[in-house]
């Protein structure tokens, strides 16, 4: 029995020998290091500004035009002294009514944007050139300018990219049509932003 009892030892003993043995390892360790992830700035502004004062007009009549010439440009520090390094692949810009705007004046008046004034046409097929003013980006009611696609009425091609240090003349024409009897409107008011939105991708989200 004793030798049954040392013999059941010998191999418990063993069992834990071989055990012990295959948790046993070389090891070695390689690093990818030193990673950096960083993001990139988009900075478009107007005349090098981030909020450009617009129009003022007074004692306008039916048939007066209110004009404003800025330029749009993609704001890097080789070129303007500002921060971005991105490309805007997507320009709109989308006209919102504020204050104490009468809504009847505003949905009455005309808008008319254009980009690259003093180019010689557009090159996309569709996109009317004005002489003077540039490639249309939208004509219609000043109500309906939402979300005009700018970069597809400029020039470069049919979608092209505003890369950093690139800038473009854009120019906003809004009137009240002289269409018949514009009474209604005398002495009303209308107010409005017209905000230039850029994206890195487009469509636009």
């Amino acid at each position: 029995m004793r030798k049954i009892v040392l013999s059941l030892v010998t191999i418990f003993a063993a069992v834990a020998m071989v055990a012990g043995a295959t948790g046993a390892y070389f090891a070695d360790q390689a690093v990818l290091g030193l990673n950096t992830y960083s993001t990139g700035i988009l900075e478009i502004r107007l005349n090098g500004l981030e909020n450009l004062p617009g129009f003022t007009v007074n004692n306008a009549a039916p048939g007066d035009v209110a004009t404003k010439v800025f330029t749009l440009s993609n704001y890097d520090f080789a070129h303007f002294g500002g921060p971005s390094t991105l490309a805007a692949k997507g320009l709109t810009a989308t006209a919102v009514k504020t204050g104490a705007t009468n809504d009847d004046l505003y949905n009455a008046l005309k808008a008319r944007l254009y980009a690259n004034a003093g180019w010689g046409g557009c090159s996309n097929v569709g996109v009317l050139f004005v002489a003077g003013k540039g490639c249309t980006v939208y004509n219609g009611f000043l109500s309906g300018l939402v979300a005009a696609d700018i970069l597809h009425a400029t020039y470069w091609g049919v979608h092209p990219d505003l890369v950093p240090g690139n800038s473009f003349t854009m120019t906003l024409e809004v009137e009240l049509p002289d269409s018949g009897d514009q009474s209604a409107l005398m002495g009303k008011s209308a107010f409005f932003d017209l905000k230039i939105n850029g994206y890195t991708s487009w469509p636009a989200p």
